[in-house]
C-alpha cells in the first residue's frame, strides 16, 4: 500500500496560489518606508489648429480693370463730396445757432428788427421802385423819339444818363432818349416787314393783357404802344 505524503501547511498555500487559487498577499511595506504614488493619468492633448488659407497677394487699384478702377475711383470722390458737404452742412448749422444764441443774449442784433438793415432794405426797395418806373418812362418815350426801348434799357451808358431823373418827368425822359440815339444810331427804332399794330390776346381788362411771349415777337412801336394802351400792367407789376 501506497502512503502520499503529507505537506506542510504554507507550501500547501503557495501551491494554491501557482495552481490557480487564491493568489499571494502583496508583501507588506518595510516599516518607515513611504508607499509609492499612484501615477497621475496623462493629460488630454489639444487638437491642432487648422492651417491658416494661404493669402491672396495684395492687388494695387493700377493692377485692376480699367472699368474698376474707375468704380473704386468715382466711390471714393462720391464719398469725399459726402463729407465735404456733411462738413459744410454743420458748420452752417453750428454758425446758424451760434448766430441765435447770441442774438437772444443780445449780444448781436437781430436782423429782422435792426433798425439798419431795415432802413436798408427799405432803401433798396425804393430804389427799385424808382428803377422800373423809369423803365416804363422810357417804354413810354421812345416810342415818340423813334428809339428801341429795349436797347436802350440794354446800355449801360444810358442807364446812368436817366438815373437822377424823376421818372414822372416825361420832358427830361425824351430828353435822354434823344440824346442816345443822336450819338447811337443804332438805337433806333427799325419796323419789321408787314409789322402792324399790336394784336391783343382777349378783351379789355387782365384778359387782354400782354404774354412774355407776345412780347419777346413785338417790335419797339408795337411795345410802346401796347404800354399807352395798359396792357404791359401784368408784366410790369
Amino acid at each position: 500500500m501506497f502512503i502520499r505524503p503529507t505537506l506542510p501547511p504554507f507550501l500547501m498555500l503557495n501551491d494554491a496560489g501557482a495552481s490557480g487559487g487564491t493568489p499571494a498577499p502583496a508583501p507588506a511595506p518595510t516599516p518607515g518606508q513611504e508607499p509609492a504614488a499612484p501615477a497621475a493619468p496623462a493629460a488630454p492633448s489639444e487638437p491642432a489648429a487648422p492651417a491658416a488659407p494661404a493669402s491672396n497677394p495684395a492687388e494695387k487699384v493700377e493692377d485692376l480693370p480699367d472699368w474698376a478702377q474707375k468704380i473704386i475711383r468715382d466711390a471714393r470722390k462720391e464719398a469725399g463730396d459726402y463729407r465735404t458737404a456733411a462738413k459744410d452742412a454743420a458748420t452752417k448749422a453750428q454758425q446758424e445757432f451760434g448766430d441765435k444764441i447770441a442774438v437772444a443774449l443780445g449780444l448781436k442784433p437781430d436782423a429782422a428788427t435792426d433798425p439798419a438793415a431795415l432802413a436798408a432794405n427799405l432803401t433798396k426797395a425804393q430804389q427799385d421802385a424808382l428803377n422800373s418806373a423809369r423803365e416804363l418812362a422810357v417804354f413810354k418815350g421812345a416810342s415818340a423819339a423813334g428809339a428801341d426801348p429795349a436797347k436802350l434799357l440794354d446800355r449801360a451808358s444810358f442807364l446812368t444818363s436817366i438815373a437822377g431823373i424823376d421818372p414822372s418827368d416825361g420832358a427830361a425822359i425824351k430828353a435822354a432818349i434823344d440824346a442816345a440815339v443822336t450819338a447811337d444810331q443804332t438805337l433806333k427804332a427799325t419796323r419789321a416787314v408787314g409789322a402792324s399794330t399790336v394784336e391783343t390776346p382777349g378783351g379789355p381788362g387782365e384778359q387782354g393783357q400782354i404774354t412774355d411771349a407776345q412780347l419777346a415777337q413785338m417790335t419797339p412801336e408795337q411795345i410802346a404802344e401796347a404800354y399807352e394802351k395798359g396792357l404791359l400792367k401784368s408784366l410790369l407789376t
